[in-house]
């Protein structure tokens, strides 16, 4: 009888034992998986920034997309999401080389409101034309490597070739026109053509009692 109950009572102690010996376990392994999986916070300040590029390279970025001699693999990192779209480059070539165009970054170069991408202005010159200035031209750091954005590459493309010409790609989503504007106000938009006067309409003709012809 003694025996049964010792045996009961060192087979209790065990399992305690062996419980208790499991949770310090399962505890430890929570603690080490707590310790080593970063926060949300800790894994958003780890993520790198990148420096402030210089108006050098961002027209190193400009020159090398549209340069036939370089391998397609080096121009697709000069495009946001260049990779996908291998056919923009050669397009990129044609619309300087048919428009004499030459893009120029110009300072400042401006932090976005986004990480990692930039603002510029970009000076576009073109034989016969009076230069232009593009403002907010948007730059993005993708691996590593500064990239023209892909909407940038379009309206670049966009102010050079003729509508027929542009990709699909681009045509989609086309610049906005501006408004035209009236030399003659100071630089104000024109005002909008009044409507032509519409037609006097035809008196109705008389309904009264007409004699019939050889009464």
């Amino acid at each position: 009888m003694h025996t049964q109950k010792i045996a009961a009572a060192v087979a209790a102690i065990g399992l305690s034992v062996g419980l208790a010996a499991c949770s310090d376990e399962q505890d430890a392994a929570e603690e080490t998986t707590t310790a080593a999986a970063p926060s949300s916070e800790q894994q958003t300040q780890a993520a790198p920034v990148a420096e402030m590029p210089t108006v050098a390279e961002l027209n190193s970025v400009i020159q090398r997309a549209a340069d036939p001699n370089l391998p397609i693999q080096e121009r697709m990192l000069t495009v946001q999401g260049g990779e996908n779209v291998p056919e923009l480059f050669d397009v990129m070539t044609q619309s300087q080389v048919e428009s004499g165009a030459n893009f120029q970054v110009v300072e400042p170069v401006l932090p976005d409101f986004e990480p990692n991408q930039v603002l510029a202005a970009v000076n576009l010159t073109a034989p016969g034309q009076e230069p232009t200035l593009i403002n907010d031209v948007t730059f993005v750091n993708e691996g590593g490597h500064w990239k023209l954005s892909q909407m940038w590459a379009c309206n670049l493309i966009s102010s050079t070739l003729p509508p027929e010409q542009v990709p699909a790609m681009c045509s989609a989503n086309p610049p906005v026109a501006p408004a035209p504007v009236d030399p003659g106000q100071g630089g104000a938009p024109a005002p909008a053509a009044p409507a032509a006067p519409a037609a006097p309409a035809a008196p109705a003709p008389e309904q009264g009692y007409q004699q019939a012809p050889g009464l």
